[in-house]
């Protein structure tokens, strides 16, 4: 009786062993070889497997509904397949309820070139400076907004002037409360960011004021560094750098800010392309999941301005392509999607991108006889902008 006993716990132990271990699966295996991922236990894999079937699932209806709408597989299994919700790419944009946009709205429909152009890239152009990394802080808005100062100076001095300004001072210092109030890593929104740059000297360039934040884990937003920029413009202006005065914003496209949004103007927003990159705000729910391609606005989903979750960065399109597209560049580093940037149909308000469309205006001391150099380099900039090769 011993002996059967002892094999009957013995079968038993081994049934327990099996439940919990993870099926035989040749993806599985090749997506923990590919990312070189690891897990703590046996119950942390089965839990990972679990998210990494839900995630071929998802990817799979998503690209039906891409291709249902015309394009082809937009999506793929990432490295952010066996993540939680919590564990993937940060977003950020938050904008407080009742929000009334008070910025005056530009029409760059007035302005517009009449050899309007097919197409335009302003990446291959001094205009748009590298692909940041938010990492795991919800500082889209902070990105978003520094990298629009970045263009604007750039384009403003006819390239004499390209600074890496720094989204850590802007997620660190903009103040928490007040109507434009912003919570650092817990979110916020660029007109926020806006309003406190109106307030201060400048936006620092990015060696004085680094980023701080983790680009692996949640971190507490960063203490802003008050005494450098007190001295942005001090005595030692000389030692500390570059920086960029901002003096305001205004809107390129009338902002939605309640109800569908599915009737914003997109020749306005196409127009504004035509002369600078803008700041953007979208519904980025789908975009762990994007690999490449163009995204149509069917597999984004809600273009709705309660949906906005992201802030990023639209540097121009291509009417050209079978399917018409909007280039967007992130700020989750150059390893995601079309190495940093993705593509939205250009047909539709895809993904809510023309819903909150703005552009810092910087401030620079120059004479006449400057800013008309700086015109001539401003157009050099806008015909290689509108001969680069289309992605």
């Amino acid at each position: 009786m011993l002996y059967k006993l002892t094999v009957a716990l013995a079968i038993s132990a081994s049934a327990v062993v099996s439940a919990g271990a993870v099926p035989s699966d040749p993806e599985w295996e090749q997506f923990k070889a590919t990312y070189k991922k690891t897990y703590s236990s046996d119950a942390d894999e089965q839990d990972r497997y679990g998210i990494f079937q839900a995630s071929k699932k998802r990817v799979a209806e998503l690209n039906k509904a891409n291709k249902a709408a015309g394009a082809g597989d937009a999506f793929g299994i990432t490295w952010m397949a066996d993540r939680k919700e919590t564990e993937k790419y940060a977003r950020g944009h938050v904008k407080p309820a009742g929000f009334v946009p008070t910025a005056p709205v530009r029409d760059y429909t007035a302005t517009r070139r009449a050899d309007a152009p097919k197409a335009i890239n302003w990446r291959y152009t001094e205009a748009v400076t590298s692909i940041k990394n938010q990492g795991q802080c919800g500082s889209c808005w902070a990105f978003s907004a520094t990298e629009a100062v970045e263009s604007q100076l750039v384009l403003s001095t006819g390239s004499q002037l390209r600074l890496e300004l720094s989204p850590q001072q802007i997620t660190s210092c903009t103040p928490a409360t007040g109507t434009y109030g912003c919570q650092g890593c817990n979110g916020g929104f660029t007109e926020g960011a806006y309003e406190y740059l109106k307030t201060v000297p400048g936006l620092t360039n990015a060696f004085n004021v680094p980023y701080e934040q983790s680009l692996t884990a949640t971190s507490a937003t960063a203490a802003c560094p008050t005494a450098k920029i007190e001295a942005m413009d001090g005595e030692y202006e000389q030692l500390t750098g570059g920086y960029a005065a901002v003096s305001g914003y205004h809107y390129a496209v009338p902002p939605c800010t309640s109800g569908l949004c599915t009737k914003q103007d997109l020749t306005k927003l196409q127009a504004a392309l035509e002369t600078t990159p803008v700041s953007v705000c979208v519904n980025a729910g789908t975009w762990n999941d994007y690999t490449g391609g163009v995204l149509t606005s069917s597999a984004c989903g809600s273009m709705a301005a309660a949906t906005q979750d992201h802030c990023v960065m639209a540097t121009g399109f291509n009417t050209t392509a079978p399917m018409p597209y909007w280039i967007v560049r992130n700020s989750w580093a150059s390893t995601w999607g079309e190495d940093g940037y993705v593509y939205l149909e250009m047909a539709k308000n895809t993904c809510g991108l023309a819903d909150d469309v703005t552009i810092p205006e910087v401030s620079l001391d120059m004479t006449e006889k400057e800013k008309a150099a700086a015109a001539i380099r401003r157009e050099a900039m806008y015909q290689r902008a509108v001969s680069a090769p289309s992605p």
